[in-house]
């Protein structure tokens, strides 16, 4: 049942990303890394999730290209530290800043939630300049036991920047 709910909470973010970006979620895709953060509010007792992250894109046959780091706190306390990014996949149509050919990273993962195993869904979407008020993010976290929490919401602060592959790293 845990799996089903998560499962289709995902679909439903992918979807609602899909009604900004028309290419097919969740497919391997372009090269580069995303960077950023910032907070987006939903309602809830954890109203508030406030994020940082660089996230590097799977390709196709390769593993995925690291550091990957994404931290998410919470206005009551708890955080969330990604341990593995175990997909990382960029789509969509060409960022307008900066020259980049992919605008939606979507990615899953596992880390720790307040010290304990989680697993983690994610979407962040760069909808351009600036990213307050325009870019997306949005989170799934289930924790081992526990609740799951979710928040997707434009950001309220903060920007996701989408980059194109440099150097020798897909």
């Amino acid at each position: 049942m845990k799996h089903a709910r998560i499962l289709t909470t995902l679909l439903l973010s992918c979807a609602a990303a899909s009604a900004f970006a028309a290419p097919p979620c969740c497919t391997i895709g372009d090269a580069g890394r995303m960077t950023g953060g910032g907070s987006i509010i939903c309602p809830g007792t954890a109203y508030r999730y406030t994020f940082g992250y660089e996230l590097h894109c799977a390709r196709e046959g390769q593993p995925i290209s690291g550091p990957n780091n994404l931290e998410v706190n919470f206005n009551t306390g708890e955080h969330f530290h990604l341990t593995t990014l175990t997909r990382g996949f960029c789509t969509g149509p060409d960022a307008s800043t900066p020259n980049a050919p992919f605008n939606t990273f979507y990615g899953t993962g596992t880390g720790t939630l307040n010290g304990q195993p989680a697993e983690i869904w994610f979407n962040l979407l760069d909808r351009g300049e600036p990213g307050a008020g325009v870019d997306i993010a949005a989170f799934t976290i289930q924790p081992a036991a526990g609740n799951l929490l979710q928040c997707s919401n434009t950001l309220e602060g903060g920007n996701n920047q989408a980059h194109r592959a440099t150097g020798g790293k897909p």
